[in-house]
């Protein structure tokens, strides 16, 4: 009986240690990596293997023209390039998204999360919308 009362104990210290666990701020310091939005989708659709592990869990920092945005994401691509990096914002910091507009440049740091490529079939209807790299835990590091 004793035992299962400090098993008890024990796993609850732990899940409240999780739970209330500060996690990694990505937006602030220095970044592993520094990249524009262009080189970063280049980079996925020249050799996604070699892509994925330089970019898997990392700081990346990414420039490039915001195509779009929304409360919690912002969207960088080129004039002409159906691909584009999705980058989350951090709750922490979906405020800076207030000072971005569509069609400025603009620099985000996070942590790089996955890629989806398109299939390139011409039957597939997604493939006309290209790579999307994705970064979360994202804040705003600088707009020009």
């Amino acid at each position: 009986m004793f035992g299962i009362l400090i098993l008890i104990v024990a796993a609850g210290s732990v899940g409240y240690y999780m739970y209330s666990k500060k996690v990694q701020n990505y937006a602030e310091g220095e970044p592993d990596i520094s990249i524009s939005a262009k080189e970063l989708v280049e980079a996925f659709d020249k050799d996604t293997a070699s892509a994925v592990k330089r970019f898997m869990d990392k700081k990346i920092r990414v420039t490039g023209t915001i195509k779009s945005l929304d409360s919690s994401a912002v969207v960088l691509s080129e004039e002409g390039i159906a691909s584009s990096v999705v980058v989350g914002l951090d709750e922490r910091n979906k405020k800076s998204i207030t000072q971005l507009k569509v069609g400025e440049a603009a620099t985000l740091q996070g942590k790089f999360s996955g890629y989806d490529k398109s299939s390139g079939d011409p039957q597939d209807m997604l493939a006309s919308l290209g790579t999307t790299v994705n970064i979360d835990y994202a804040g705003v590091v600088s707009k020009k």
